[in-house]
């Protein structure tokens, strides 16, 4: 029997589940900004959802890249003032979430 391959995870931690649905949704986000480096991490960040949602680690680790990068890259983009708060809460929110302590356990122990 096949594994069963889903978009959400609703067996994992609170934290994963959220940060998963922040990924798809982030993702649409950046691809809509204008930004060709936004347009990149977008990208990247529906195949690391789709992979945290089907227990792999690889998933989680470019979640955590791609959630970093995209916070680089808005300050590089937006530069340091009165809009940068706003432009980078998301991915800081994702990023939080994803190295939260309860998923970093998780996916320690559950994940291939």
């Amino acid at each position: 029997m096949e594994p069963q391959r889903r978009w959400i995870n609703r067996h994992q931690p609170q934290t994963l589940v959220t940060g998963t649905m922040l990924l798809y949704l982030e993702g649409v986000f950046s691809l809509v900004r204008g930004s060709p480096v936004l347009l990149l991490l977008g990208l990247l960040m529906f195949p690391s959802g789709y992979l945290i949602a089907n227990d792999k680690k690889a998933g989680w680790r470019m979640a955590v890249l791609v959630s970093g990068l995209a916070i680089l890259a808005r300050i590089w983009i937006y530069g340091i003032g009165g809009r940068i708060f706003l432009a980078i809460l998301f991915p800081a929110v994702l990023l939080a979430l994803l190295i939260h302590p309860m998923s970093r356990e998780h996916q320690r122990i559950w994940f291939d």
